[in-house]
């Protein structure tokens, strides 16, 4: 027993370690510090991945109804761009009218909402712009205002823009600032079914501009009658509405003063005989001659002044060599020509 006690006070002691955590380590320098933050490969960009998301169409979460048609559609897309959604952010359906924003645009407009780019037909430019116009969606309003204003969008576009106004009733005011680009595509215009169509306010407008081009005043007055006509007699109260717009003082001397006989042709006698188109003819003939004998002398200005009469502005002009009765002068005084040589101008035309 001793011995053996003897042996065991002989052996070595285990080492005794204190007990440290690795964050200690540090605080004495037994380890290199690690780099305190990791910085990870870029990621994809969580706009693109919402683009590919939503052009997926898959899971929609929020409802647009239109009359008897329902689109589903993303939320959030909705909400970016309709104040209406964003303003009430529970609801989950949107209800719209077909008059305001027509069912078959509305594909378009939210494609518009998720693509960076999009080309639009001709025939979905005002409709499209009555949605964003009750949407109230600016943006898209401005890039169509843009487009208006581009150098591309011609008479004939125009022309097209403003019978497709009509058809929506936020968006009347396209009618007369579309009627108003018509310049040289005037006649060509009068030629067509579309003008006989158009409502009187937007025929009084066109008829008033003095940007249409025309060889005489006399063809104003001619289409006036082309569009009295059409609708005979529903349209003849409105004879005098439509004929205040004629600039009777710059039409031709010599076809005036036959305007206030009868020629023959009832499509333009029923309208010149009437007693109030007799006075308005007589009264510019009179104007006429005041206007032509003019000196720029105090006294004539005076006469002017008395008699209330102001020179009208002058039309746009025109000289079209398939017209026989086109002349290098704007309302020459002699010229003459009867409604049937007008409307076979515009046969030509």
């Amino acid at each position: 027993f001793t011995q053996k006690r003897k042996m065991e006070v002989k052996l070595p002691m285990e080492p005794q370690l204190v007990e440290l955590s690795l964050k200690d380590y540090r605080n004495v320098n037994r380890m290199t510090m690690p780099a305190k933050d990791f910085r990870l490969p870029e990621k994809n960009s969580i706009l693109e991945a919402l683009t590919a998301f939503w052009n997926k169409n898959e899971h929609f979460d929020f409802l647009v109804r239109i009359g008897s048609h329902a689109f589903p559609c993303h939320r959030m897309v909705i909400m970016i761009h309709v104040e209406e959604v964003r303003q009430n952010p529970d609801i989950w359906e949107l209800e719209l009218s077909e008059d305001l924003v027509p069912s078959e645009i509305f594909p378009t407009l939210y494609r518009w909402m998720t693509d960076r780019e999009l080309s639009v037909k001709r025939s979905g430019i005002v409709p499209l712009l009555a949605a964003a116009t009750h949407l109230k969606i600016e943006e898209l309003q401005q890039q169509i205002w843009h487009l208006f204003d581009s150098q591309e969008f011609s008479e004939h576009l125009a022309i097209q823009a403003a019978l497709d106004a009509l058809l929506f009733k936020g968006i009347h005011h396209l009618h007369h600032l579309m009627l108003q680009r018509i310049q040289y595509y005037f006649l060509t215009f009068v030629s067509s079914v579309e003008f006989l169509s158009l409502p009187c306010g937007g025929l009084c407008f066109l008829l008033s501009s003095s940007e249409i081009a025309v060889n005489s005043e006399a063809e104003v007055f001619y289409s006036a009658i082309r569009w009295l006509n059409h609708e005979w007699p529903a349209r003849q109260n409105r004879v005098m509405e439509v004929m205040a717009n004629v600039r009777l003082s710059k039409m031709p001397e010599n076809l005036t003063k036959f305007f206030q006989m009868p020629m023959d042709d009832v499509d333009v006698d029923r309208i010149t005989q009437m007693p109030e188109m007799q006075a308005a003819l007589e009264e510019g003939s009179f104007q006429q001659q005041l206007i032509q004998n003019v000196d720029g002398s105090p006294m004539y200005l005076e006469i002017l002044e008395i008699f209330h009469v102001v020179e009208p502005h002058p039309r746009k002009f025109i000289c079209h060599d398939l017209s026989g009765y086109h002349q290098a002068e704007q309302n020459a005084p002699d010229q003459v020509f009867t409604y049937a040589d007008f409307l076979r101008y515009l046969g030509v035309l």
